[in-house]
């Protein structure tokens, strides 16, 4: 069925008022926000234990260069022998002090800074004026984003199905929430 084009900024107009009305429900975006930082957590004991291997064969490559320079100390070693093997061995140690740097800055990646909800209600309250300013493809393209699905039963029934999608780092993908409006909701999920 086409949505006449009144309907259509309607229609509109209602889903920005119960995003930010989801917004706008602090107990709602702390839950998200725990359960994101639940998540990026979770993968912190990994990275960190990837980032405990790379420093022990730095120290490993490190060693490994000190008993060279020992050798060519004490006469064991030719100079030319001592230059070929240190210099590989620190062109080693340069790849793995920049895999170390990779996998810090993935680890601080994983830090979720502090939830400012005065910044949050300040973007919430200007969500009007950047939709009324915006080109019609970016609106479109933001509402396909925040909702999951609309189903038009008539002509006074809309009922509309918010998503929510975060999208993790680490290649995890995307994990989806359903997210159903509090009063909104005429026919609420098992379970849920």
């Amino acid at each position: 069925m086409q949505i006449g084009r009144s309907s259509s900024s309607n229609l509109e107009a209602s889903i920005i008022e119960d995003v930010k009305a989801m917004f706008r429900d602090e107990q709602l975006i702390t839950r998200i926000w725990n359960k994101v930082s639940g998540l990026l957590d979770a993968a912190k004991p990994a990275l960190n234990k990837e980032i405990r291997k790379v420093e022990e064969r730095i120290l490993k490559t490190r060693a490994r260069i000190d008993r060279y320079f020992n050798a060519f100390e004490q006469k064991f070693m030719r100079p030319e022998v001592c230059s070929e093997k240190v210099g590989d061995l620190n062109s080693s140690l340069g790849e793995l002090e920049a895999e170390k740097k990779k996998l810090e800055a993935r680890r601080k990646k994983l830090e979720l800074p502090a939830l400012d909800k005065e910044k949050l209600r300040g973007l919430i309250d200007r969500l009007d004026e950047v939709m009324a300013s915006g080109e019609a493809r970016k609106k479109r393209h933001l509402l396909h984003l925040l909702v999951k699905n609309v189903l038009i039963h008539d002509r006074r029934t809309v009922e509309v199905w918010y998503s929510l999608t975060i999208r993790l780092p680490q290649g995890r993908g995307c994990e989806n929430w359903d997210i159903w409006l509090p009063g909104r909701d005429l026919n609420p999920r098992q379970g849920g």
